[in-house]
This record gives C-alpha cells, sequence and structure tokens, in this order.
C-alpha cells in the first residue's frame, strides 16, 4: 500500500534544515553530557518521511537499542525522541566504556533485526566524530531490492520510488 504524497510531504530544504538541527543538538549534547551518542533516523525513501511504516520501524529500533545496551551493561543516560514531519528521529547519551563497542553493538542490529536495513544508527564518539561502517572495515549497505550498493542504487534511481516503498511496507508489515 503506497500513501498518497500529502501535506506532509517534505523537500530538500526541510531535510537539509533538520539536518543541521540535528547536528546542532549533538554538539550540544557531547558538550553537556561528555559521553558517546547514538543519533538515530529511519531511511525512507520519497517526500514522506514520516508514515506507518518509518513509525513501526523507528519503535522497533528504539527498543532493540535499549535491549542491546541492557545486555551489554551499559546505561542510557538519556535520550530524546522527536517525531517531525522530517520523519522520527532520537539522540540516546550512552555510558558504554567504548565508543566502537557501542559502534559494533549498533551495527549487529542494522544487520540482524528484521527492519535493520531501514534503522540508520549513528555512534558518535565522546570527542565528535562519527564512528563509520568504512572505518570498521564493513562494506556499504545494500540496496533494499537488489544485492548493490544501497548509496549507488540511490543516486542513480535505478529502483522506482513505489517499488521501494512497496519492500518497505511489506517488509514492516510482517512484524
Amino acid at each position: 500500500m503506497i500513501e498518497n504524497v500529502s501535506k506532509s510531504a517534505v523537500n530538500l530544504l526541510d531535510i537539509l534544515t533538520n539536518k543541521e538541527a540535528r547536528v546542532s543538538r549533538q554538539q550540544e549534547w557531547l558538550k553537556s553530557h561528555s559521553l558517546p551518542l547514538i543519533s538515530f533516523s529511519i531511511n525512507m525513501p520519497g517526500p514522506v518521511k514520516m508514515n506507518e511504516a518509518s513509525k513501526t520501524s523507528f519503535n522497533q529500533g528504539v527498543d532493540a537499542i535499549g535491549e542491546a545496551c541492557r545486555e551489554n551493561g551499559w546505561s542510557i543516560i538519556t535520550r530524546q525522541i522527536l517525531q517531525q514531519k522530517t520523519g522520527p528521529e532520537a539522540i540516546f547519551v550512552v555510558d558504554v566504556p567504548s565508543a566502537l563497542d557501542l559502534k559494533r553493538s549498533m551495527i549487529r542490529i542494522e544487520h540482524n533485526h528484521p527492519l535493520g536495513r531501514l534503522m540508520d544508527l549513528d555512534v558518535i564518539s565522546k570527542d565528535g566524530k562519527t564512528i563509520s561502517r568504512k572505518g570498521q572495515m564493513l562494506d556499504s549497505r545494500k540496496c533494499l531490492l537488489c544485492e548493490e550498493n544501497a548509496m549507488v542504487c540511490s543516486r542513480s534511481r535505478r529502483h522506482s520510488l513505489p517499488s521501494l516503498l512497496n519492500k518497505i511496507y511489506e517488509m514492516t508489515s510482517n512484524d
């Protein structure tokens, strides 16, 4: 089921403005807490970022982050959850001995959770550096519809928006 583009559609300016605000929030949180952060958002193609599929994926991601921290004995000091037209997002401050271990745990969620492919779980060390998949010698994420690099497919618009959204709705309705 594909949702119609409506007043909840976002444009590039909305996305860029939100990204600037997110980076600013991250910097404020790093200064005030001096601990690693998880910055969590949903990979949702198309102009409608806040929909049932993104909400489902996000809620399951929040649960998975909490579970991963509990399993590892890490404390979530605080978190902020935002539900905006640019999509759901959250910041978690985690008391963890190693931001690298935290990143590895978030990568496991992205790889193993049934909706992990839709989750963007960035880890920012207490010195403000984002720990990347590439820095961990991991391959880039795969496309939802084929085995190619997701960024390559996205930039070339290899797959239609309806086919991507249909795949996402299929994934999120099988939970």
